[in-house]
Parts: C-alpha cells; structure tokens; sequence
C-alpha cells in the first residue's frame, strides 16, 4: 500500500523490505495530517491518498490509525461483531451442522418446559447460533505483559476476521523500548503487515526502520542518509 500527502514530498510505500517512520516535528503539520487521516477512516473527506496496487482505495475500509495505547484495547465492538459472525458461520458448517442444531433443539426445549409454570403461552423465535455466541459475552482475552505482542496480535486479528489495512501508529516510540520497537518491527515485516509509524519526535534509528523527517522548519530529510 501507498500513503501520500500534499503537504510531504514523499511516497510511503509499505511494498519495502522496511518499516517506514515519519517524523514530524512541526507541530501544525504533525496535527493536520494525523486530523486529515482519522477524518477520512470516519468517512469524510481529507488530502491524504491511499493506493493499492495503483488504485485509489478508501481510508475508512483499508485504514486504521492507533494513537491510545495505554490502555490498548484488543476488543473493539466491530472487530468482536466480525469473530462473532465467524464462529456463526463455523457452529453452522458441515462439520458441526448436526451438534449445533441438536443443541439449539435442547435450548428450545429447555425454555419451553421452564416456561410452562407461566401461566401464558410462549414462543422462543430467535434463538440461533448467533444469538447464543452473543450471549455467551464472547471477548479477546487481553492478559498481555507486552505492549508490542499485545499490537501485533491486533494486527493479525484484523487481517484475519476485516482485511489487510494500512496501520497508522501515532508516538508508539515514546511507550515501547528501542529494544523491543526493534523486535516489534521485525515482525511486521515477517507477517507483511502494512504500517507507518508517525512520530514527532526522533528515536535512535533502528536497523528495519526505513525514516523520513520533516523538521520544525517544514524541511524534509531522509532520516537514513
């Protein structure tokens, strides 16, 4: 994927054997463009592009921009909705067509007999697979010592259950080791996901960080040269 803006003279192409990082010193410009990309993934319109294979693609569907981070939250309510339809589709299938129904059939008849001592007649027209992995108060399990393991997970649940996106990280550096940003970064690329870090301010420069500044001044370095 490929980010641009029309105030930075320069391409951000995730299809590197890098992580790309953008440092933005200037304080206006580091609030425009992270105001311009949190607009459009709400769905409005902004200045950044974003492309895939040369095709302008939608922020809102192919972007997400993470800048809250204590705490980080793996269970975000559509991210949930999305595994929860992923197990309906799995409860539902051929391998577990007959058990899930057997089961639905025992519910039924479980509410109708307890219902019984009621002294109305009573109908239970929604139970299903669904409805039951939603009451069951499906979650993620968050129990996580490490801010970096707990992200890439979030990346992989992403990609596994929406689509692969561009991730936006905003001052990541400033809550994670040099250590364990460069571990971190490794394994993002292993896995291919798609990322930019943006930071205002600079970090020692890792071995798999591919760096692009933009002083206070509005002048651009490559933070590699």
């Amino acid at each position: 994927m490929k980010f641009t803006h029309p105030a930075i003279n320069r391409v951000f192409d995730t299809d590197i054997d890098k992580v790309n990082s953008l440092i933005i010193e200037n304080q206006q410009l580091f609030s425009d463009v992270i105001q311009d990309i949190r607009n459009q993934i709400d769905g409005f319109d902004g200045k950044s592009v974003l492309s895939d294979k040369n095709d302008l693609i939608p922020f809102q569907k192919n972007a997400e921009i993470l800048s809250q981070f204590i705490p980080f939250e793996l269970n975000q309510k559509t991210l949930v909705n999305k595994a929860v339809s992923a197990l309906e589709q799995i409860a539902v299938s051929g391998e577990y067509f007959k058990e899930t129904a057997e089961i639905l059939s025992k519910i039924e008849a479980y509410l109708l007999e307890i219902s019984s001592n009621l002294s109305c007649d009573c109908n239970f027209s929604k139970i299903s697979a669904g409805a039951i992995i939603k009451a069951s108060g499906f979650e993620f399990k968050e129990d996580y010592d490490n801010l970096c393991e707990k992200i890439i997970d979030y990346f992989e649940l992403v990609t596994e259950f929406d689509r692969k996106k561009l991730f936006f990280t905003v001052n990541l550096r400033s809550y994670v080791s040099d250590k364990e940003m460069e571990l971190f970064i490794e394994t993002v690329i292993q896995h291919g996901y798609n990322l930019l870090m943006i930071e205002s301010g600079e970090h020692p420069l890792l071995k798999s960080e591919q760096r692009y500044i933009i002083d206070s001044a509005l002048c651009e370095i490559c933070g590699n040269d």
